[in-house]
């Protein structure tokens, strides 16, 4: 009986503390992924990034298993011309849900070191501001046609 006095309080501490753990600081990952792409070539990240605590946060930088480094990258239409281009950062407010997506906002895996096929998972480390680090795996999926 003893024992259980001591395990429910520990138990319900552990509970308790187990969302803070997940919400990474106020933001949370979702639906992340990774089309294929033919080897040595780099490849794109896609995903919903959602900012449930109260600061804007700013990830400015990246880095992925499996690759040399990660860029952000924005793509826009200039003068009929899909252009893609490097940005410094990508800014959620709070509340908001950022979504990363084919011909918008994404990640750039550059200098693959090995290649990646479907179901593969490759596991992202994005940093903000503030030095803090989020961690995230993202799924390859076939390249849509």
């Amino acid at each position: 009986m003893t024992m259980f006095k001591f395990l429910l309080p520990v138990s319900f501490l552990l509970l308790s503390i187990g969302p803070a753990l997940a919400d990474q600081g106020g933001l949370t990952f979702d639906n992340a992924w990774t089309p294929e792409a033919p080897p040595g070539r780099m490849m794109a990240g896609f995903m919903e990034i959602h900012n449930t605590g109260p600061d804007t946060v700013a990830i400015v930088d990246g880095r992925a298993n499996g690759f040399g480094h990660v860029e952000l990258h924005n793509t826009t239409m200039e003068d009929g011309v899909m252009r893609m281009r490097r940005i410094e950062a990508l800014s959620i407010a709070p509340g908001q849900t950022l979504v990363l997506e084919p011909g918008g906002l994404h990640l750039m895996l550059i200098e693959p070191q090995r290649s990646f096929r479907d179901g593969d998972q490759i596991e992202l480390v994005l940093t903000d501001s503030d030095g803090r680090e989020y961690s995230l795996s993202s799924e390859v999926r076939p390249r849509r046609r």
